[in-house]
């Protein structure tokens, strides 16, 4: 699994992101029975956002999180106040433990469907029996941005074909999910839409997105001057107000049965 976004401000990012209302954990969490006891794991937990959400607004939940950055482990675990954290990579390895809900939040874009699906395998064995996984990703992510800037427009399906994920591998989870042996397979499609202040927000948080990937937008466009124009360019699209942006967020569920 390859993470472009790094450095030490990210997790800060990642905490700021959560402050977007289309990005809102309650709604994303809307319809779903977390009940008191029940054992609970976001795979991929980043800064621990989610698990700090749980912690104050359920009780009684055992709280765990796992993600491949060590940096973002220790920061979760400084702001936590009793989630677990461990580092583990959910793709090649099974999951230690079992629990009754699986998170995977903000993750499979950047990974293939094929990566996804092992996975996926991976949190299905870790369920316990009639145990839940809810997986959440934007679909569009970059790509939906209703330029007529031709140029832009290359430079952005250049970005996406050098991409190590899929920036639309959202749509494809609910089938993915069925051919792991998941059941009650069923799904929310929200439009992110950004305008007005939520615009200047999503575009603050792209600016550190760019940022926070450099090297990836130099090695597509040989060196960092002409990343920059590019990064440039895109800032500039979207802030305009008559050019709109948007994703569709998928909120999956599949329960082991």
């Amino acid at each position: 699994m390859t993470y472009i976004l790094s450095g030490k401000s990210e997790s800060s990012r990642l905490d700021a992101q959560a402050e977007i209302p289309q990005f809102s954990l309650k709604r994303e969490l809307e319809g779903i029975d977390l009940r008191p006891g029940a054992s609970v794991l976001d795979a991929g937990c980043g800064s621990g956002i989610l698990c700090r959400y749980l912690e104050h607004n359920y009780r009684d939940l055992a709280i765990y999180g796992c993600d491949l950055s060590r940096s973002s482990l220790s920061h979760a675990r400084t702001l936590s106040k009793r989630s677990t954290f461990f580092n583990h990579d959910f793709i090649g390895n099974p999951l230690p433990g079992s629990y009754d809900f699986i998170f995977n939040r903000l993750v499979a874009h950047h990974l293939t469907a094929d990566l996804l699906l092992m996975g996926f395998k991976n949190f299905f064995n870790a369920l316990s029996s009639g145990g839940e996984l809810v997986v959440i990703d934007p679909d569009g992510l970059l790509l939906n941005l209703g330029t007529l800037d031709l140029q832009l427009r290359d430079q952005i399906a250049q970005v996406s074909r050098a991409f190590s994920g899929d920036l639309q591998v959202a749509r494809a989870i609910p089938q993915l999910l069925r051919q792991c042996g998941f059941q009650e397979v069923s799904w929310r499609i929200d439009m992110m839409d950004f305008q007005g202040e939520a615009r200047r927000l999503e575009v603050a948080q792209w600016k550190e997105r760019f940022e926070n990937s450099i090297d990836f937008y130099v090695s597509i466009f040989g060196t960092e001057l002409e990343a920059r124009r590019f990064i440039r360019r895109y800032l500039e699209e979207a802030s305009r107000d008559d050019v709109p942006l948007f994703y569709n967020k998928f909120i999956v569920r599949g329960k082991r049965p």
